[in-house]
């Protein structure tokens, strides 16, 4: 008889809490056992997850019994001194979305002060976490240009010092020594060099990388005089180099056949993946005129492909001897076998690009690339500018329209 009140008793607990819950509240709300499984939930989670409950039993069935294991093997007494606890966390919806969600733990004890269930309330936090991203960001940005201000300003004061007391031909010296070293480094980390005696690689977020590849480049070392191939490889890299600085692309190098560059170093900036395709267009606009003009003079053309591709690098100076300005990591790994399943002549650029650039560029979707890790990666050909923002018929060059909304990115 005492067993059956007892049960009775328990069954009016569970219906007085479920009745507590607002179904209809903007956050979401979920009943677990001690063990972590889902009893109930509000309409307020299948908004924020996408998933009804008996579909996100089947694809994220541990997810929330995770954390209730953590507590436990870590703390076996967590909720005799705490009456909650909350963390954040990430999450991806139904639709593929990433969001940010805090969840609030409470426990539900029983007349013995036995843990029951939990009541876990879920706020999405998305655009929270959003502005301090945006915010970080700018704070790391504000950072480079105050080194940079703060380097300008002791290489100009060692200017000065050195003005009075070197004489004119080791001033000239000098100068042509720092003009050469400017050349060959950004700008930024060169000065940098001159003030520590080295520049310390950095992490970037998010740097374009723009992998051209001449692809006769051996072929036509073979055929034509060296001489001849340095001189016309030299006209052409110039024209690449200007078109790379207009578009604030940074040159990497030129290795073999492959010239790489890349958008969003020394200096961050959200403009990178934009930068970098009108410089990539413009080139391949460039390489159609060079050879046009190589066909009508009897010489064989450049056959090239470009391929860019947006994700994290590591650049900076390594080495003694013989600096250079380098950038590392899978991004440029992924940028080069991109060029290497591409069709001559084409611009392509992987998913992560073309999620930055779409809304700017007609693109056609191509045949997916399989990386080594068997991952597919998602690959978009640039056809052109689109109409409202391009300057030329061909869409080539942007019009003072695209150049305002870029000044504001």
């Amino acid at each position: 008889m005492n067993k059956k009140i007892e049960i009775d008793s328990q069954k009016l607990l569970e219906l007085e809490l479920l009745a507590s819950v607002p179904q209809l509240a903007d956050n979401s709300i979920l009943i677990i056992d001690k063990e972590g499984a889902i009893l109930w939930t509000n309409q307020g989670f299948e908004r924020l997850y996408g998933y009804s409950l008996n579909e996100y039993k089947v694809h994220q069935a541990d997810d929330h019994a995770n954390f209730i294991r953590v507590v436990g093997e870590t703390d076996r007494n967590f909720f005799k001194k705490n009456p909650s606890f909350s963390f954040s966390r990430s999450i991806v919806n139904k639709k593929g979305l990433r969001k940010w969600i805090q969840s609030t733990v409470t426990p539900v004890k029983n007349l013995k002060g036995d843990i029951e269930r939990y009541i876990v309330i879920e706020t999405d936090i998305t655009q929270q976490k959003e502005m301090e991203e945006d915010l970080i960001q700018r704070w790391e940005n504000t950072q480079t240009l105050t080194e940079h201000l703060e380097s300008v300003k002791n290489y100009v004061e060692e200017q000065i010092v050195e003005l009075n007391q070197q004489k004119k031909a080791l001033e000239l010296a000098k100068d042509r020594s720092e003009e050469v070293l400017n050349k060959v480094l950004p700008y930024e980390v060169a000065i940098q060099l001159k003030k520590k005696g080295y520049a310390t690689p950095r992490h970037y977020k998010k740097v374009s990388v723009l992998n051209l590849n001449i692809r006769n480049f051996f072929h036509l070392a073979e055929t034509v005089p060296i001489e001849e191939l340095v001189e016309q490889l030299h006209e052409s890299l110039v024209r690449f180099d200007s078109i790379l600085e207009t578009h604030f692309v940074e040159k990497i190098k030129m290795a073999g056949g492959v010239y790489l560059g890349a958008g969003g170093v020394p200096l961050r900036n959200k403009s990178n993946p934009i930068d970098t395709v009108l410089a990539a267009m413009e080139i391949k606009q460039n390489i159609l005129e060079i050879n046009e003009h190589r066909k009508q003079h009897g010489q064989p053309v450049f056959e090239t492909a470009i391929s860019i591709h947006s994700g994290r690098v590591i650049a900076g100076v390594v080495g003694k001897n013989k600096l250079s300005y380098d950038i590392w990591g899978d991004t440029v790994n992924i940028a080069c076998t991109i060029e290497t399943h591409i069709p001559e002549g084409k611009l392509v650029i992987s998913e992560s690009t073309f999620a930055d650039i779409s809304g700017f560029f007609d693109c056609e979707p191509r045949e997916k690339l399989i990386l080594g890790t068997a991952e597919e990666l998602k690959l978009f050909e640039v056809i052109r500018i689109k109409k409202p923002y391009a300057k030329d018929a061909a869409g080539v060059y942007p019009n003072l329209d695209f150049m305002h909304i870029l000044s504001k990115l």
